[in-house]
Formats: C-alpha cells, sequence, structure tokens
C-alpha cells in the first residue's frame, strides 16, 4: 500500500483510507503486516479507481500489502 500510495502523488494514509471507505487505522495496519485486506465491493471498486489513475492493476499489486522484507 505505500508503495501506491507514492504512485498516488505521496498522498497519506488517512486520504488513501478516505478515498477507499476504509480507516487509517486499518491503512497502517496492512502496511504494517498486522491484517489482511478484507474489503468490501465498493471498497473494492474504489480501490480499482485508484489503481487505474496510476495505470496500475491489481495484478501489479504484490500478494502482500504489508512491509517488504529487507534483502
Amino acid at each position: 500500500m505505500k508503495i501506491l500510495r507514492k504512485k498516488l502523488g505521496g498522498i497519506s494514509q488517512e486520504e488513501l483510507a478516505r478515498r477507499i471507505g476504509v480507516s487509517s487505522n486499518t491503512v497502517s495496519r496492512w502496511e504494517r503486516g498486522l491484517w489482511n485486506p478484507t474489503l468490501t465491493i465498493p471498497q473494492i471498486k474504489a480501490l480499482e479507481v485508484q489503481l487505474h489513475s496510476v495505470n496500475l492493476t491489481f495484478q501489479d499489486l504484490p500478494d502482500s500489502l504489508g512491509p517488504t522484507p529487507e534483502t
């Protein structure tokens, strides 16, 4: 999600949450790997709109939205 936020112009967790209809705490928990996303159909559609606005699709998202392992 952090990568998506950067591609959306560096928006905050709060702004992404507002755009897709979840709380900022939820976005934070996703990014920290504490929760796996569970979205309603309207939230999925809203996320799809955000992805398309930066020429991405769901296929472009990683399998995990949490932190990336250090290499």
